[in-house]
């Protein structure tokens, strides 16, 4: 069992801990000392500090090289890491190996783009006047960041939150989701045996509401948040001025199946980016729509499909579906399979609860947009199917969703890809693969309610500096 005590530097011990538990069968498999008030002040206290008095000393080449440490850890210890992720996430150990092998790539590129943050010349003597001047820009870290991350991929998005914000040059204030502590704190512990000296990655195992005072408190410099809209989008009315901030949601993602589609491609497609961590995903597939003239056959291969999926123990190396996260969202989800079903849909497969915590697959027909489980990110392991004639009434239905995130579509037409591509509002579309592709070092976010600003190794580091103008007046010969 793992147990972590306060791992913030100077901070008093609470001696108040609190067992972290597994969503698939209730057991405790961690214990963990959550900080008290105090310990939260001086985590913001040590981040100001450190930041000011070592951060800004600290070259380049040392913050690559404590990342590279990192990396090594996090690969060296690969199994244990991804029975944790099992352990306290509920994901699937064979989907979690794979979780780890991604972070070690995500801190070993965060510290190759620490090595390569350089600014620019300007050209001065493009007007009389100034043409005696040299001028260029220098890239420099923001300040204290605060993290606040979500369960689903508990170690990547850790690394994804902390690696680039150290890469960057700044110092981090971390909170963890509360359902997954274990794993953000074995990767911080990484960073401490790698070198980092203490007081510049501060950890807050934290219920969400006791963070919410230092969100306004302006020495954070930056907020970067994973979670829900509903929390996320009370930020920026919290964060004092001139603070910066990024927001990754969820959404309502929609995969089109086109009678041209080679289905050999489209069904696995489908299944994994449904099914991939109970659909605990923000870009997990959610509404289907499959042409007509192949509805039928399609209906029934991803019927047969998910039917083969194995639900239960996320420790099982067979297994491909866990269990939901808590019990008060699995709940939530039966209730709005129930409510479509009400409201004239029909469930072709699962629904059903399995165990303490898990649902089945479940494939759904006949659904719409008035319905909960279509109109909002269901987060849970459904699939909604419906059949289409013509794709521009497609695009026009999923424009008018508050969400933009990433959208799918299978097909051999390039012309109807290339519109379905253009003319969506999707914030990224994929062609002829899952709405849930991702690799570490693309852009990703959602705009809309689904987003603000994009994650992506470079890109989050580029958010976590500013650029500062230098100019330098020479005297003539």
């Amino acid at each position: 069992m793992f147990e972590f005590k306060i791992k913030i530097s100077g901070a008093e011990p609470s001696n108040n801990f609190r067992d972290v538990i597994s969503p698939y069968d209730g057991r405790i498999v961690g214990r963990i000392e959550v900080p008290d008030e105090k310990a939260i002040e001086k985590a913001v206290a040590n981040a100001k500090f450190n930041f000011d008095n070592v951060m800004k000393q600290m070259p380049a080449y040392q913050r690559a090289e404590i990342l590279y440490s990192v990396a090594q850890l996090i690969q060296s210890n690969h199994e244990e890491l991804a029975h944790l992720i099992a352990a306290e996430g509920g994901k699937p150990v064979k989907d979690a190996r794979i979780e780890v092998s991604r972070a070690a790539n995500t801190v070993k590129m965060s510290a190759d783009e620490a090595l390569n943050l350089n600014g620019e010349q300007l050209t001065m003597d493009r007007a009389k006047g100034s043409e005696d001047h040299i001028a260029f820009t220098i890239k420099q870290a923001l300040g204290p960041v605060l993290a606040i991350s979500a369960f689903n991929h508990p170690v990547n998005l850790i690394c994804h939150q902390v690696a680039t914000a150290f890469a960057a040059g700044n110092t981090v204030i971390v909170k963890p989701a509360s359902t997954t502590p274990l794993s953000c704190l074995t990767i911080c512990d990484y960073f401490t045996k790698a070198g980092l000296p203490d007081g510049i990655i501060n950890v807050l195992p934290v219920a969400g509401s006791k963070i919410e005072k230092i969100i306004s408190d302006p020495r954070i410099r930056f907020v970067t948040f994973i979670g829900s809209g509903e929390i996320g989008w009370r930020i920026p009315k919290l964060i004092a001025p001139g603070v910066g901030y990024s927001l990754e949601h969820g959404g309502t993602a929609v995969a089109v199946i086109d009678k041209s589609a080679d289905l050999s491609r489209a069904i696995p497609g489908i299944i994994k980016g449904g099914f991939y961590h109970a659909g605990q995903v923000c870009v997990s597939t959610q509404n289907v729509f499959i042409h007509r003239e192949i509805y039928e056959n399609v209906k029934d291969l991803l019927v047969k499909s998910a039917s083969n999926l194995i639900t239960g123990d996320p420790n099982h190396d067979l297994t491909d579906v866990g269990p939901i996260i808590t019990p008060d969202e699995l709940t939530r989800v039966l209730d709005w399979i129930k409510e479509a079903k009400s409201m004239g849909a029909k469930v072709l497969l699962g629904s059903n609860k399995i165990g303490k915590n898990c649902i089945e697959p479940t494939i759904i027909e006949n659904t719409n947009y008035d319905m909960t489980i279509m109109r909002l990110e269901v987060f849970g392991p459904v699939i909604n199917i419906n059949p289409f004639d013509d794709i521009s009434e497609i695009i026009k239905q999923c424009n008018q969703t508050p969400f933009s995130f990433q959208n799918a579509i299978y097909t051999q037409d390039i012309d109807l890809a290339m519109n379905y591509a253009i003319l969506s509002d999707s914030k990224a579309v994929i062609i002829n693969d899952s709405t849930a592709f991702r690799v570490d070092w693309m852009p990703f976010g959602g705009s809309k309610e689904s987003g603000f600003k994009v994650g992506g190794i470079k890109y989050s580091i580029n958010d976590l500096v500013e650029e500062k103008m230098i100019i330098i007046k020479r005297k003539p010969l």
